[in-house]
């Protein structure tokens, strides 16, 4: 006698294993939306953190000069702030910095951090530095505070 399924067990076992493709497929792409998410905030805050080593270097260079360390950014506000390769100096521009990258968008803020109300920051002791990096609908900001103080003193 010949043992064969029956059309039962067939649909049974083609259901199940329709629904492991089914579940490792979602797990699969669940996966990979975790990573994007993972990628994109090492990029949000990578971007965030280099803005403020600039700050912190943009008033490292003023010390060294003998200037005031808020010289380039005398004015509470946005800026952009960027190292000039034809200069090796680094520039700070009032305004939001440009871009070709559709959804990105990065500035760096200075306020005065004992008298937010204060309109000049070349009086001031201690600036609160704020990146700010925009990837689409994520954001990304970090603080710090700085103050006149420099190794170098």
């Amino acid at each position: 006698m010949k043992k064969a399924f029956t059309l039962a067990e067939i649909i049974i076992a083609l259901a199940i294993i329709v629904l492991s493709v089914v579940f490792l497929t979602s797990l699969g792409m669940s996966y990979l939306s975790i990573l994007n998410s993972i990628r994109t905030r090492y990029i949000g805050l990578n971007i965030a953190q280099s803005q403020i080593e600039l700050a912190i270097a943009l008033r490292n260079q003023q010390i060294e000069k003998g200037l005031s360390p808020w010289v380039g950014v005398s004015a509470p506000g946005n800026y952009c702030i960027y190292f000039d390769q034809n200069t090796s100096r680094i520039i700070a521009e009032p305004g939001e910095c440009t871009t070709s990258v559709e959804g990105f968008r990065r500035l760096i803020s200075y306020s005065d951090f004992e008298n937010p109300g204060n309109s000049n920051l070349t009086t001031s002791r201690a600036v609160r530095v704020r990146s700010e990096v925009y990837l689409g609908r994520d954001q990304f900001k970090l603080d710090v505070v700085l103050t006149k103080w420099h190794p170098t003193q």
